[in-house]
């Protein structure tokens, strides 16, 4: 992310004039002989304006360095001392310049530079202003930053309450209860066992959502037993046409996004056929990095209303969530999407 914001040519151009015009007022007030030979000092008012604008300037650019990658978010003490060091070096190798160059102008010749102390306590006061400019600088960029970054947690946790919404909604949604209870009322004069253990695992999908709309983050272990509930009522629906392997340790120091692997699941239901002819297979693991969940590509030729769910969906909440993003796939027939697995700390 950019430390300053976005600026046009105008706008670099009116900034320019008044730091000019703020350092010839300066060199006024500091030196009112000057004002009486005018004649004579002019090119002292112009290079003081100039010098200003140069240090101001550079400075505003030097602000702006992302300096290897260093950023206010995770290392602000080494964005801190890294920018303070730049704003000076770059201070006192542009006042060397510039005096030279007036030394040129005036004299014909440039000044001896007889050690490299010297120099240094030559420009001490353009030192001491590099620092007082890099405090405003950095105050600035820092401010700038922390407001981005502000605004943009608010867009993701507005947007990730969205989504968990919608996660709610679809499973409360009558096409899904109306399919549940179909297949409920066609099993229950078959099966009377296989019917209350029906009923029990949609109760549990139905309190499962309730408890955990409010949460961002959960211990995969209570994610997979919810999914394998979902899987059940899936498989009672579509028998052997539908083949979903679990290969995940059910361990609770990993987090996932609630509803993230039921979500992909429904998706990869809704979206693709299911037949005798062309079963699907739905695959979830894990590789260390990611929980991997792919299916067979067999995309349905008509497709029914949207609920709503989607991949977008899952990408704003892990937006919010880590700053890995949710990648998608789609190769050698298979249709893949790949969670970043978050560590408790």
């Amino acid at each position: 992310m950019e430390d300053r914001p976005v600026k046009t040519w105008q706008s670099h151009l009116k900034s320019s004039l008044l730091v000019f015009s703020i350092g010839i007022f300066f060199n006024a007030i500091s030196c009112i002989a000057c004002l009486r030979n005018l004649d004579q000092y002019w090119l002292d008012f112009v290079f003081t304006g100039i010098f200003w604008m140069v240090l101001w300037k550079g400075n505003e650019w030097v602000a702006g360095w992302s300096f290897g990658g260093l950023n206010w978010q995770e290392r602000p003490t080494g964005r801190l001392l890294v920018g303070v060091l730049g704003h000076c070096i770059y201070t006192f190798l542009a006042a060397v310049v510039l005096t030279q160059i007036l030394s040129y102008i005036q004299n014909g010749e440039m000044r001896t530079i007889s050690s490299f102390g010297g120099v240094l306590r030559d420009h001490l006061p353009a030192i001491f202003i590099a620092l007082v400019i890099s405090l405003f600088m950095t105050a600035r960029a820092f401010l700038y930053n922390w407001r981005e970054v502000a605004i943009q947690n608010e867009k993701l946790k507005t947007e990730s309450m969205a989504s968990r919404f919608a996660s709610l909604k679809a499973q409360v949604n009558p096409h899904f209860l109306f399919n549940s209870l179909n297949v409920l009322s066609g099993l229950v004069y078959r099966d009377t066992d296989l019917s209350a253990q029906f009923i029990k695992k949609l109760s549990e999908v139905y309190r499962y959502v309730l408890d955990q709309q409010e949460q961002e983050l959960v211990p995969v272990g209570e994610e997979l037993e919810f999914v394998e509930s979902i899987v059940f009522l899936q498989q009672i629906r579509f028998g052997d046409n539908l083949k979903v392997s679990i290969d995940v340790q059910k361990d609770n120091d990993k987090m996932i996004a609630p509803l993230a692997l039921q979500m992909l699941i429904e998706n990869a239901i809704k979206h693709n056929v299911i037949s005798a002819q062309s079963p699907l297979d739905i695959q979830i693991k894990e590789n260390g990095h990611y929980y991997i969940v792919s299916n067979t590509l067999q995309p349905k030729t008509v497709m029914g209303e949207s609920l709503g769910l989607g991949l977008e969906n899952i990408r704003k909440r892990y937006g919010f969530l880590t700053n890995r993003a949710v990648e998608v796939l789609q190769e050698q027939g298979q249709f893949i999407v790949k969670l970043p697995i978050i560590q408790v700390a």
